[in-house]
């Protein structure tokens, strides 16, 4: 699942004291996965759908194997919108019994090792709904082609139109056929292997299958009628599938996945693992969900070409990334979900790096610890922990983005050769397997020589994270650096051992050098011949860390802003020096960013030097309006709106007003030159309400400036 949910679900916890812990008792219980009685082999469902009733008939077919002789029941599950009509045990109609989402099954004497096959007959009766796993898409006047269905597994809703085991503990290979209105298509797991009109022609089955296990929360399907465009990488086919009328959109946003799947498969060192891969963009779904073969994502998230530079890459990497971290190797129970969503996110700040630069890859770790901190005020609690109060909550942003930064703090402790080389050697020696933390462990461990208990104990299966505070003087020939760690320790979270570098800056560069941290407090002495211009402390960003307080001095800062080797701590200076800002430091700042043209600037937010409103910048914010950045051409022109208008400005603003131009430009040279003077300029704002982008928003700024 995408780190978008994961938002939401924070967003249920951000009233709640630190006292109201949910991974502390009452709430939280320890909890382990499901005994199981059989091994499930294979899922085999048939639908028919009736779009019109807003309803489906069902039969599946569960193939399993029992693990113990003398069984004289079985458990599979469910879902409470289902009528089940009937329970065949090879052939043999049995009697059953209900309890929330267990099916209870009397099977009569199964034999260890001997198969067998249970039929359930079914129907939905409430018609399904996005928290029974089933959604139906329906029109309205503003989406008229908002028809159809698609399904959500995660984390126990497939067997609400599927009956079978829904628990992540067993895999499965499967088989959908699913018969629907000829003008639709569906999209399921693995190969679609038929697809034939009824007689009558008005009615169209498709048959999906899969033939490597996997878990059954990874089931999906999604029906309607759709825009499909096919390609292959490397003879796996890909399919692009988005509502009718959306086709235009398929390049601007899965543009990049042939480039995602050739840099995963390298850097893991194991190929795309599926027979094919699908990308389904449907209405009402939210975020996104790494379906075995076939991702369902959100259709808001589809983008034009005009909004960035594929603004959609974000989330495409992080469901493609769980092909091969929850899919290809599941976690065994939910209280170790992150062996799929902190990979996941991992993959997405990898393929930035990749796809973007060392800029954005520190803008992802950034923005990724931050996100973690703002809820570990609220709470915390291991990453890896079979102590929570429902598989729900574990989709945080302990789960996301923190474990993202820990598998990224590995990374730099290990390197890149290393921590690779494990990553292939778990996928391949756990592929199709429900594995659990210790054994992503293990694998560390045997493949590199170094043994990763220490880092899992502190890491992994203790919450929190090192908070510091560091100083520095400089005393004759050495510069002395007071480092503390002050994280609270009574909830558990360790006093760290972590080692780290100290960056000195000089006047042409920086020098790194080690330091090992292991106390509340100590003071490293460092050589340095002469006195450093700036000294930063994790100068790389290597390791998950808060510090509340830079204590950086005035005149450190045009050093830091200069040549710093981190994104961040750059913009953290750029805006320290312009609190208090005078000509010299106003001109270090134009002088750094006028060199930041890159795709992924270092410097994302030009806002405070914007706030400033000073004349003799006009020229440089000019500059900006060609930046190969959208985002950095957008702030430009709202900076330019700060200033008093002048001709050769409005000209330029005037110019940009063009379906050629990045939406929030126009957006933006919109709203300025209404506020300079909507009356002379209504002419291009009728202009601006007959240029089309998706959502609208170019027309709504006109109409706006047009006093509509």
């Amino acid at each position: 699942m995408s780190k978008l949910p994961v938002l939401a679900l924070a967003a249920l916890f951000t009233t709640l004291a630190p006292a109201q812990n949910p991974f502390q008792p009452p709430r939280a219980k320890l909890t382990y996965a499901p005994d199981r009685t059989c091994d499930l082999v294979n899922v085999s469902v048939t639908l028919d759908v009736d779009a019109a009733k807003k309803t489906f008939t069902g039969r599946s077919v569960n193939t399993l194997v029992p693990l113990r002789s003398g069984l004289k029941e079985i458990v599979l599950h469910a879902g409470t919108g289902l009528d089940v009509r009937s329970v065949k045990v090879d052939g043999k109609t049995v009697t059953f019994t209900r309890k929330d989402k267990d099916m209870t099954i009397a099977a009569g004497s199964l034999k260890k090792g001997v198969p067998f096959k249970v039929e359930t007959v079914y129907s939905s009766s409430k018609g399904g709904g996005r928290d029974g796993g089933w959604h139906w898409m329906t029109a309205t006047t503003a989406q008229p082609g908002k028809v159809g269905f698609w399904t959500q597994g995660e984390t126990m809703g497939n067997c609400e139109w599927c009956p079978t085991w829904d628990y992540p503990n067993d895999l499965a290979t499967s088989q959908t056929t699913t018969t629907v209105p000829a003008d639709w298509d569906v999209v399921g797991n693995g190969v679609l292997t038929s697809s034939a009109l009824s007689p009558d022609k008005k009615r169209k089955t498709f048959v999906w299958t899969m033939t490597q296990p996997h878990a059954t929360y990874l089931l999906s399907l999604c029906g309607g009628p759709f825009d499909i465009k096919k390609d292959t990488w490397e003879g796996v086919p890909l399919w692009y599938v988005v509502p009718k009328g959306s086709g235009y959109l398929i390049d601007s946003s899965f543009g990049h996945t042939k480039d995602m799947l050739t840099f995963f498969s390298q850097k893991v060192g194991v190929k795309y693992p599926w027979p094919k891969y699908a990308q389904n963009a449907m209405y009402d779904f939210g975020g996104g969900m790494e379906n075995v073969s076939a991702t369902t994502l959100g259709e808001g998230s589809l983008t034009e070409e005009r909004d960035g530079y594929y603004t959609m890459d974000s989330l495409n990497s992080h469901e493609l990334g769980h092909q091969w971290f929850g899919d290809l190797v599941t976690c065994v129970h939910w209280g170790d979900i992150w062996l799929n969503e902190s990979f996941a996110t991992f993959m997405q700040m990898i393929y930035s790096e990749h796809s973007r630069g060392a800029d954005d890859y520190a803008w992802e770790i950034e923005d990724a610890m931050q996100a973690y901190f703002g809820e570990a005020r609220r709470y915390k609690h291991p990453l890896s922990t079979k102590v929570y109060p429902n598989p729900d909550a574990m989709f945080d942003s302990h789960t996301y983005p923190k474990g993202g930064v820990i598998l990224h703090t590995l990374r730099r402790k290990l390197g890149d050769e290393a921590t690779f080389s494990a990553l292939k050697s778990y996928l391949n020696q756990w592929r199709h397997t429900p594995v659990e933390s210790t054994q992503l462990r293990r694998a560390f461990t045997e493949t590199t020589g170094v043994n990763a208990e220490p880092f899992w104990a502190q890491w992994i299966e203790k919450p929190g994270h090192p908070v510091l505070d560091y100083t520095w003087t400089y005393d004759g020939g050495k510069v002395l650096l007071t480092v503390k760690q002050k994280q609270d320790t009574s909830d558990g979270t360790p006093v760290y051992d972590i080692v780290s570098k100290v960056g000195l800056i000089g006047a042409t560069g920086l020098q790194r050098v080690p330091v090992h941290i292991t106390k509340t407090d100590e003071t490293f002495e460092i050589p340095a011949a002469t006195r450093p211009k700036a000294v930063v402390i994790d100068p790389d960003h290597d390791f998950l860390r808060a510090i509340p307080e830079l204590h950086w001095a005035d005149e450190e800062l045009p050093s830091i802003l200069r040549l710093s080797p981190n994104a961040p701590d750059r913009q953290a200076a750029m805006i320290k020096m312009l609190e208090k800002p005078d000509d010299a430091k106003v001109r270090a700042v134009v002088e750094a960013l006028t060199s930041d043209k890159g795709l992924s600037p270092a410097f994302r937010s030009l806002n405070r030097l914007a706030a400033l409103a000073r004349p003799d910048l006009r020229a440089f914010w000019t500059g900006e309006l060609s930046h190969a950045n959208y985002e950095r051409r957008a702030q430009a022109v709202s900076a330019l709106a700060k200033l008093p208008q002048d001709p050769a400005t409005v000209t330029k603003l005037r110019g940009l007003i063009s379906a050629k131009s990045p939406i929030q430009v126009v957006v933006n040279a919109i709203n300025a030159l209404k506020a300079w003077d909507a009356k002379a300029n209504a002419d291009v704002f009728k202009t601006a309400q007959g240029i089309k982008d998706r959502r609208n928003r170019i027309k709504r700024a006109a109409d706006s400036a047009l006093g509509g």
